[in-house]
């Protein structure tokens, strides 16, 4: 029996459904158009709360015996400040990044019926936002994962009592047996929740910063039915000049809306992962710290994976340009 083969549209769906599952999970569902602040995006923002009421209480009690605390504990907040920017977005862009996900699933439904070729790069960009999506998840489960087996190790190892994170409960005494092993489970539990909020924080991002590439595709498709109708002298070639111009105008909308969105998750972003970097480089120096490893590498790909999705935009902007301004002169070489 042969198998029915995916459109397009379903496997964005597909892409869009697990996202919002993810996201619900922490509260966080924005591509719902009835969102609203529910009873887990409260427990979110009370666990962000009291892990910022925690961590201060801490470095004030230990800051006049050892100041270099404060930079252990700087590490980890910058990814709390980080999930925190993700979060107050999501929520206070709901609107809009619900509208943008119906306007994408449109656009795939409108497009991948104008022939194979249109639905081939649709098919690529569900593929590309998936595999980036993938990577991302395995680079949260591994780092988190590994950061809670090297911590293990290093306890049975060492004998030494060492921390996940670094906050202490008030009135929870560390120093005993049952205070050490309660502070622990409390910092495993916080810590993969914040791994998993992080990662959920990413996937918007992703799935709508992902199109631009998407967008340039097309528009390579336009401009080659353009260049098939000029060669011929078809009358559709003014339709498609026009049409070709609208896309550019909405591509151009597209990345100002973008922009608007996700800018200041942007920036907490790479300001937050350098400051991050600078505090563990030296807290690895200190060696104190055995998760510090896997966390720069976390904090490192962070970093990375911004930096080139805002690359990988300026390319898409400039080919869109270069094609752009290439028909142009072709047309004006044409008339004279």
């Amino acid at each position: 029996m042969a198998t029915e083969k995916v459109s397009p549209s379903e496997s964005f769906a597909r892409i869009v459904k697990i996202f919002r599952l993810i996201c619900s999970l922490v509260g966080a569902d924005v591509c719902d158009v009835n969102y609203r602040i529910n009873i887990v995006t409260a427990i979110v923002i009370f666990c962000i709360i009291i892990y910022f009421i925690f961590t201060a209480t801490t470095v004030a009690s230990v800051f006049a015996e050892n100041w270099e605390y404060m930079l252990e504990a700087s590490c980890m907040v910058g990814s709390v400040l980080q999930g925190i920017t993700k979060l107050t977005s999501g929520i206070a862009f709901a609107k809009e990044i619900c509208a943008m996900r119906f306007e994408l699933e449109d656009l795939y439904r409108l497009y991948e019926t104008r022939g194979e070729e249109y639905t081939a790069v649709l098919h690529l960009s569900c593929k590309r936002v998936w595999q980036v999506i993938k990577m991302v998840g395995q680079i949260y489960l591994a780092a988190g994962v590994g950061i809670l087996f090297m911590t293990a190790i290093f306890i049975v190892a060492t004998d030494e009592k060492v921390y996940i994170m670094h906050f202490f409960i008030p009135g929870l005494d560390v120093h005993t047996q049952m205070g050490y092993l309660l502070t622990m489970a409390v910092h495993t539990v916080v810590f993969l929740a914040g791994a998993f909020g992080l990662f959920a924080g990413d996937l918007f991002f992703l799935l709508f910063l992902g199109q631009p590439m998407l967008f340039l595709d097309l528009l390579t498709l336009k401009v080659q039915a353009l260049n098939v109708a000029a060669d011929r002298c078809s009358n559709e070639a003014e339709r498609l000049l026009i049409d070709i111009i609208e896309w550019h105008q909405y591509y151009t909308d597209y990345n100002r809306r973008c922009n608007h969105l996700f800018y200041y998750i942007i920036t907490m972003q790479i300001v937050t992962s350098g400051i991050s970097i600078i505090c563990t480089l030296y807290i690895l120096l200190l060696g104190d710290w055995p998760g510090a490893y896997l966390y720069i590498f976390v904090a490192f790909s962070g970093l990375y994976l911004y930096c080139i999705m805002g690359t990988k935009i300026q390319i898409c902007i400039t080919k869109t340009i270069y094609g752009i301004f290439t028909m142009m002169l072709r047309f004006l070489d044409e008339e004279n």
